[in-house]
């Protein structure tokens, strides 16, 4: 027969031991809360600073540019058509031939041979050949005596500087009175008259830029006189116009004058006098034409 186990004493008092142990650790522990909560009660905490509020950042909307597919462009006026008048031909129109000269016929022009130099007939030329300082030479035609013509000859200068002068005597009745076309080997014309030797310009100095400055190269020489007008051409393009009453009429000459030290040869050839025609008539200029504008068309404005 068995018995039942008693249970151990010693056991059992443990197990109620242990209840009584946690209980009281939980007091202790409720008690130490509360004194430290009465210890500071005693203390001003610290009252802790607001954190201010977020700001929130508003986004506006941008504005939209308006696309202009066809933008506005210029207006294009255009200007009026300006009708430009053709150079006037200032060539006088000739008439008959009056004198054919090819320097062949040695009885027309004198010749000469001092100590200012000589004239003297070429091949189909005359030449004034000055060799003296400062020399002049000069050789008149005999005939004919000529009053309204126009006179052209072709010159060739050589050793030529400078001031030296070489050209025409026209409507000349003796060695003192005539008119005298003066052209410089540094492209300068003038025209001038003398009166018993006294010199009177009627076209003072002026460049032309037919002559080339130092010679070497032919230059035709024209003048056309009809009444008292007298039109210088160079080339056959018009230089001036000179007018003068004192002589309507005479024969013609050639002339050549050193300006320095230097000696001074000048060949003249083809030498053609015209019955002179009608003068030149300058048409009036053609009033200028206004200026084209520019015209800009306003665009549509852009929307915000």
């Amino acid at each position: 027969m068995k018995f039942a186990r008693q249970p151990d004493a010693r056991i059992e008092s443990r197990r109620i031991k242990t209840p009584i142990h946690m209980t009281a650790a939980i007091l202790a522990a409720v008690l130490c809360l509360i004194a430290l909560s009465g210890c500071l009660a005693g203390f001003d905490l610290p009252t802790p600073t607001p954190i201010p509020p977020t700001a929130t950042v508003t986004q506006t909307p941008t504005s939209t540019a308006t696309i202009i597919w066809f933008p506005a462009t210029a207006t294009f006026t255009p200007a009026p058509t300006i009708e430009i008048s053709p150079t006037p031909d200032l060539r006088p129109s000739l008439g008959k031939v009056l004198l054919d000269d090819p320097f062949t016929d040695k009885t027309l022009w004198p010749v000469a041979q001092t100590n200012t130099g000589s004239v003297a007939y070429g091949r189909g030329e005359l030449t004034l050949a000055v060799s003296a300082a400062r020399g002049t030479l000069m050789s008149l035609r005999e005939a004919p005596v000529l009053d309204d013509f126009y006179l052209q000859v072709e010159a060739l200068p050589s050793l030529c500087r400078n001031e030296d002068m070489y050209g025409l005597l026209l409507r000349a009745s003796s060695a003192q009175d005539y008119y005298r076309l003066l052209v410089t080997c540094s492209g300068r014309l003038r025209l001038e008259r003398l009166k018993g030797g006294k010199v009177l310009p009627l076209q003072d100095w002026s460049q032309s830029g037919q002559i080339f400055p130092g010679g070497m190269l032919r230059t035709r020489l024209g003048v056309w006189a009809q009444g008292d007008n007298m039109h210088v051409f160079v080339n056959d393009v018009y230089q001036f116009t000179a007018r003068d009453t004192v002589w309507d009429n005479g024969t013609l000459g050639l002339f050549a004058r050193s300006a320095g030290d230097t000696p001074l040869t000048v060949s003249f050839s083809n030498l053609a006098v015209y019955q002179a025609g009608p003068a030149p008539q300058l048409s009036p200029a053609a009033p200028a034409a206004p200026n084209a504008t520019l015209t800009r068309t306003p665009g549509p404005v852009k929307k915000p």
